[in-house]
């Protein structure tokens, strides 16, 4: 657009019978749009906000579904695997009780010969005949051969380990035993099946481990996702929050400036410094008001002395606005807000909006 100089437009203005006054008709326009932008960003907001609530409850909704998969998973192996061996590792027991009780019955015995080992005769009891079997001289069992007795039942219950000594006596010819089948399936039952019991108790003690291990890593999977998810979510969400602020901070300014600009006769020009204005008012603002930290390192702002008085200068222009004192205010910050990306981000929504009610494109 052709720049025309002040004088000649105030001229010009003048020959057509115009005030500056008539600027009043685009303020009123811009000041519709820019209302109508601000409540279009609260709406915005609030819709972001709703569909943010309700995409996190629909990840916590998928989080507890996959919680509540990994817990029935787990019941349903540990259930599987209660069924496959619990049934096995109870009638095993039962076998060895069964074989426990009947030892009794099978553990005859004739004694064919003395031997020299006196040891293994501490695993027969004396005969009923003589229940007092002892040797006088070393008190260790004595037996007599031929005569008939029974292997001593503990052997049974808590010394299953001296169950094959019976088998040496028999090899050696010092015992022989009268039911030798019935005696050596019960041995045979009572000396192996607790291993197998044993063997089953550590495979069903791994298949609840593996089903353990199972249900925490679904539900480590399902939170790392749940995780996952939601930074994503965040992120679309702070990037579309921030695209909203920007939104209603430029309206806001808009506004402003339109009611500032409001009876010059360049409504345009007197815009765009009314919104540089308030917009570094409020920069220099901010930083007047937080607490110095040296971060700030704008070449046009080197000191905090600086800041204040430009903040005291502001809020003095910001109470008698004037747009040459705008101007002075706007030329003493520089570009050192007005270059960065959040002006530049509400920039385009300011510029985009104006020139839609105006089909003026601003210059700043």
């Amino acid at each position: 657009m052709r720049k025309v100089p002040a004088l000649a437009l105030v001229i010009a203005l003048s020959v057509m019978g115009l005030t500056p006054a008539s600027a009043a008709p685009k303020a009123t326009t811009v000041t519709a749009a820019f209302k109508t932008l601000l409540n279009k960003s609260a709406n915005s907001w609030d819709a972001l906000e709703r569909k943010y609530e309700s995409d996190v409850d629909a990840l916590d909704f998928a989080l507890n579904e996959a919680t509540r998969l990994a817990n029935s998973t787990y019941d349903s192996d540990f259930a599987a695997a209660s069924s496959l061996f619990t049934p096995q590792i109870a009638a095993i027991n039962l076998k060895i009780s069964e074989a426990k009780a009947k030892f009794d019955s099978v553990s005859s015995i004739r004694v064919l010969s003395l031997g020299t080992n006196r040891n293994y005769w501490g695993n027969i009891s004396c005969p009923t005949t003589r229940p007092d079997c002892k040797d006088a001289g070393d008190k260790g069992e004595r037996f007599v051969v031929g005569e008939v007795t029974k292997i001593k039942g503990i052997l049974a219950t808590t010394s299953t380990d001296s169950l094959p000594e019976i088998d040496i006596m028999v090899s050696q010819g010092l015992i022989e035993l009268l039911t030798p089948t019935e005696f050596r399936s019960v041995a045979t039952i009572i000396k192996t099946e607790p291993l197998n019991i044993k063997s089953l108790s550590t495979r069903f003690a791994d298949a609840q481990s593996n089903a353990r291990n199972r249900q925490a890593r679904s539900i480590e999977a399902a939170n790392a996702a749940r995780a996952s998810a939601l930074s994503d979510l965040d992120q679309v969400y702070e990037s579309a929050k921030a695209q909203l602020e920007a939104q209603a901070k430029a309206a806001e300014l808009a506004l402003l400036a339109a009611k500032r600009a409001a009876k010059d006769p360049n409504f345009d020009t007197a815009f765009v410094i009314a919104y540089k204005f308030e917009y570094n008012r409020q920069m220099v603002g901010e930083i007047a008001d937080a607490a110095w930290t040296g971060d700030w390192t704008f070449r046009t702002i080197n000191s905090i002395i600086k800041v204040n008085r430009l903040a005291v200068t502001g809020d003095s222009i910001g109470l008698k606005y004037s747009k040459s004192a705008a101007s002075a205010f706007n030329a003493a910050v520089g570009n050192a807000f007005t270059n960065e990306p959040d002006f530049r981000a509400a920039l385009k929504v300011l510029t985009a909006t104006y020139k839609q009610v105006t089909k003026v494109s601003l210059k700043f």
